[in-house]
Formats: C-alpha cells, sequence, structure tokens
C-alpha cells in the first residue's frame, strides 16, 4: 500500500497530478484529516479550511476534519479518517508541536500501520532525516533543540520549494551535516512506499550527496 505523499509546497495547479495519485489511493467513504497547525496563526484557520476543499473537493474528497489542537490524541482517534493531511508553515513550530503534544508518537505508529500521510512544504520536511532544511526559510521561535525528523525518505533530509539558487545553500548543508539531500521543486513531490521511491508531477526531484547533484525523474 501506498502511505507517504510529500510534496514540494506548491500551489493546488502544481500538485495537482500528486494530489490526483493520492485521492486516488484513499478510502473516499471515509473523511480525511486535515492538520494546519504549522502555519501558527498567521493565516486564519477558517482560510485553511476554505482552501483544502478547494483543493480536493473537485478530486472527490468531501469529508475533510480540521484538527487544530492535537492535545491527548490517539492512535485510535485516527483510525475513522482515510488519511492525514499536514499542511505547510513553520517546520520548527510544527515538529516541536507534535512532540509537546505526543502526536509524534501517534503519527509514527500509524505511518508504520500502513496509514496513509501526505505532508505539503513543512508537512512533507518532518518526514526526512532533520528539519534542518528548513532554517533557510523557517526562523525557530521555538524551544526545539533537537532537530530530527521521522526519517522515512532513506536518511535523506527534504528540501522544499527547491530552485536552483539554492544549490550553493544545500551543498553547505550536506558539506555541514553530513547528511545527503531531496529537494522537491513547488511542481514536484514523491510517493514513499515500503522503501520505493516515485517522483510524481511536471517537474523532476534532485538528490544532492557528496557533492554532487543527482536528477530523479
Amino acid at each position: 500500500m501506498v502511505n507517504l505523499f510529500l510534496s514540494g509546497g506548491g500551489d493546488k495547479e502544481q500538485t495537482e497530478v500528486l494530489d490526483k495519485v493520492f485521492v486516488s489511493a484513499i478510502d473516499l467513504n471515509k473523511p480525511m484529516l486535515y492538520i494546519p497547525i504549522g502555519v501558527q496563526g498567521e493565516i486564519p484557520y477558517e482560510d485553511c479550511y476554505k482552501w483544502i476543499h478547494s483543493v480536493f473537493n473537485p478530486l472527490g474528497i468531501n469529508g475533510i476534519e480540521m484538527w487544530t489542537d492535537l492535545e491527548a490524541k490517539s492512535l485510535e482517534d485516527l483510525k475513522k479518517f482515510s488519511s492525514i493531511y499536514i499542511g505547510g508553515g513553520n517546520t520548527f513550530y510544527l515538529l516541536n508541536t507534535f512532540r509537546e503534544t505526543g502526536f509524534d508518537k501517534i503519527l509514527k505508529e500509524f505511518v508504520d500501520n500502513k496509514g496513509i500521510v501526505y505532508g505539503g512544504s513543512a508537512g512533507a520536511i518532518i518526514f526526512g532525516r532533520d528539519i534542518l532544511t528548513a532554517s533557510y526559510m523557517d526562523p525557530n521561535h521555538t524551544n526545539l533543540k533537537t532537530f530530527e525528523g521521522f526519517n522515512y525518505i532513506d536518511n535523506y533530509s527534504v528540501w522544499c520549494h527547491y530552485e536552483t539558487s539554492n544549490d550553493s545553500l544545500i551543498k553547505e548543508y550536506v558539506n555541514k551535516y553530513g547528511v545527503s539531500v531531496l529537494a522537491l521543486p513547488e511542481e514536484a513531490g514523491i510517493i514513499m512506499n515500503e522503501g520505493t521511491l516515485k517522483v510524481i508531477g511536471s517537474s523532476p526531484a534532485y538528490i544532492f550527496r557528496n557533492g554532487d547533484k543527482y536528477v530523479v525523474e
């Protein structure tokens, strides 16, 4: 079963190909869970809710439940959902909130039990080896001291909103931390299924490793 969908963080036109594959993989008789907390209140949650409906209603997902408080949630609470969509925002705030509420452990259980998760931008970066790839665009205003992600992408960290102008920053990161990077332009996404990675979208993804850059079609 396909279980992880990660996008480079584009708008709904840029992610449409990945979105359609995601919709085809889930049970449309169950609601989708939407977690927009990465926006930290910079965007009203009502606007987030309207946006997620504008993306997925036309593709056939009508039942969408939004969580903005992750306290006291359990794996049992997640069983009624077809999937989880984790939105973008500040990556440090997002991961810190998951850890403080204990939702990080529940989410990992959900994924490990073949639950389907879609992460966009910050919601994608947290599934990499660590989240310092977000430091070029996200300030760390939290108490987050350790930056390990969920590490589901074969020990790669994830770089979203990738443009070629980021190459020097990415190579600096690879050299400094000794961690390889999977870079996703806004038009690209990946599907991760039991160790197999597939690129979806109108743009390729890129791998930065040992000073070299590779194209992943």
